[in-house]
């Protein structure tokens, strides 16, 4: 078997007591091992605490731009509520606008109204002073004379 590479088996001893001193473990290697053990849990307690701080500091930098997010947030809201009611605002007056203009006379009103002018030429027309004054110069005129 050991030309294939496979160990052969452990020695098996007959009986109740076998010749062999039970092993002591080597006092030196073992603190040893508890020194690099010792050291390896220090280095890992530090990169916990490491990991913890950088931990922190990212939790305080995401809390404190959720706070300023939330603020823009606010302020954005307010901005476009104001934006809506001056919209509102300018609507409600095109629409009185839209209300005046249909009330006003249209061009072709206006250019009827202007032909009438045109015909009846008030320009010629006297007031009711001015009659009364043609009339006293027409009347002193026949008693002068």
């Amino acid at each position: 078997m050991e030309e294939m590479g496979i160990p052969p088996p452990p020695k098996q001893y007959t009986g109740l007591f076998h010749s062999q001193k039970p092993v002591q473990p080597d006092m030196g290697s073992f603190s040893e091992d508890i020194g690099n053990i010792s050291r390896r849990l220090r280095v890992l307690e530090e990169s916990f605490t490491n990991l913890r701080r950088v931990l922190q500091v990212t939790e305080q930098n995401m809390l404190d731009k959720n706070r300023m997010f939330t603020t823009e947030i606010r302020t954005i809201v307010s901005d476009v509520s104001d934006m809506k009611k001056e919209i509102n605002d300018i609507k409600e007056k095109i629409m009185e606008l839209v209300k005046e203009l249909q009330t006003a006379a249209k061009r072709d009103e206006v250019k009827v109204l202007e032909k009438y002018i045109n015909l009846w030429n008030p320009v010629k027309f006297v007031t009711q002073n001015e009659v009364e004054q043609i009339v006293k110069e027409m009347l002193e005129n026949q008693k002068g004379k």
